[in-house]
């Protein structure tokens, strides 16, 4: 090992240039995950990118991270970086983002996926153990925590340092244990974050990003030459296949489901809320100043009369019987001169449409529908979705205004219409067919396949369907 001398002063230092760096100095792979199609269960067939923001320690806007970003096959990717420089953003709750991209699917946000892969200690750890109570617990096969792997640990105290160690090899008596290699250096209390290092996250399913109309047309038999319109037939989702696997092995799942416009304003997660509601717009007419673009994040109104400086208010955006209706909750607004003068209004979630100036505003008083219609998501939603799940979502109303996550940032409400749906021998929602026996459904998504029923009569036939997104769908069904 060599060795050199530097002189400080009156201080002379030797210095062993051959020394291994510490472990957190070196670059380490900080997050960890696989994307799937969630139709093919499959990695996507074209190119995904991963960004990544990580704050540095303290929060400091003006500091950064070195970190990269790294894609493999098979729908691999993640983001490496030094252990000591992330260390803040591995154990703090918003502090590390990432996001999914890949053309022909919509963007998935990592960061809640990463907030939930922390763990935090169950119990006081005392200096020197070796034997971390995690909750929650990491039950085989271990994916966040394997031996070798790195943990970083939170500064028990403002003055102390953020713990970096490794998984030790011994194998783990419980699930919520993580035995590493050395001993904790200060204590910690119940409560303290810890992450794996690599954050390593469950696989990620991206949506396609476009959807697609069942259309078709109803005949029935006369005669062994000769076909007519089905006149009153009915015809219903009897079952769904949320992938193409499945569709082949299993039996399909409950048709409960309906879609939505505009698309999903914000990512909502499984088990969030949904509920039926009455808008009941009123109060002065307001205006629009300035053009919105679908997307955008305010508005341009006045007057500002009786809203609500802090934000909270339901607004309606365009007559209720416009294809460009929504109703969207402010976030506040900026003072502004008086009552009368414009404000630019920020919005909790990004407009579904384009407005144009002179778009009509009204503040609304939302109430739940008589009887009140409620359920929860059952299947994550990324914003742009088109289609919401639910158990008890067909016995809402056939087109109704809904609102999902109430309470929540991302609350947001939709104008929400059912799918036409068969149940042992029942029909709901249906749409008439028209004169030729024809028939058009609203936009579906995220599903492989569809099982319908359709019936006239003594006359019915069942139908299992293949969707594929890259066109709506004629269906043809003769009844004979």
């Amino acid at each position: 090992m060599s060795r050199r001398h530097v002189l400080d002063g009156p201080v002379d230092y030797t210095i062993a240039d051959d020394d291994p760096p510490r472990r957190e100095l070196l670059p380490w792979a900080v997050l960890r995950t696989r994307v799937l199609d969630e139709l093919t269960l499959q990695p996507p067939l074209v190119p995904i990118a991963l960004t990544s923001s990580i704050a540095p320690g303290g929060g400091s806007p003006t500091a950064a991270v070195s970190s990269t970003a790294r894609v493999a096959d098979g729908g691999y990717c993640g983001v490496v970086a030094r252990p000591r420089d992330a260390a803040y953003a591995l154990v703090t709750p918003g502090a590390f983002r990432a996001r999914v991209t890949a053309p022909g699917y919509l963007p998935r946000d990592l960061t809640p996926a990463i907030d939930a892969a922390r763990r935090a200690l169950s119990q006081l750890e005392l200096a020197g153990t070796q034997q971390l109570h995690v909750n929650p617990p990491e039950p085989a096969p271990r994916a966040q925590f394997r031996a070798g792997r790195g943990v970083m640990i939170a500064r028990s105290a403002p003055l102390s340092g953020d713990e970096f160690t490794t998984v030790d090899q011994t194998p783990p008596p419980a699930p919520d244990v993580v035995p590493v290699s050395d001993g904790l250096a200060a204590p910690r209390l119940p409560g303290t974050r810890l992450a794996g290092v690599p954050l390593t996250l469950p696989d990620q399913y991206l949506h396609r990003d476009n959807a697609l109309r069942l259309r078709g047309r109803i005949q029935v038999r006369v005669n062994p030459t000769t076909l007519a319109p089905a006149a009153g037939a009915n015809i219903g989702l009897r079952g769904i296949w949320f992938d193409y696997p499945s569709s082949t092995t299993t039996a399909p799942q409950a048709a409960d489901l309906c879609a939505i416009q505009p698309s999903a304003r914000a990512s909502h997660p499984a088990a969030a809320p949904i509920a039926s509601v009455d808008l009941n717009p009123g109060g002065p007419l307001r205006r629009t100043l300035a053009i919105a673009l679908a997307d955008a994040a305010e508005i341009v109104v006045a007057p500002t009369n009786g809203l609500n400086p802090l934000g909270g208010d339901v607004l309606t955006i365009e007559d209720p019987l416009s294809g460009e209706f929504e109703a969207v909750v402010t976030a506040g607004f900026d003072p502004i001169a008086g009552p009368t003068a414009p404000a630019r209004i920020r919005l909790r979630t990004p407009l579904g449409f384009l407005h144009r100036p002179g778009a009509p505003v009204q503040v609304a008083a939302p109430a739940a529908t008589v009887p009140a219609h409620a359920s929860a998501i059952a299947r994550d939603v990324l914003a742009g979705d088109a289609v919401l799940f639910g158990a008890g979502l067909p016995a809402f109303p056939q087109t109704s205004v809904i609102l999902v996550d109430a309470g929540t940032a991302r609350a947001a409400y939709y104008r929400a219409t059912q799918y036409p749906a068969e149940n042992g021998g029942v029909f709901s929602n249906q749409i008439a067919l028209d004169a030729t026996g024809r028939f058009v459904w609203p936009p579906l998504a995220r599903v492989a396949q569809v099982r319908l029923y359709a019936e006239l009569g003594g006359l019915h036939q069942q139908r299992d369907v293949a969707l594929d997104y890259s066109g709506d769908i004629p269906i043809a069904i003769v009844l004979s």
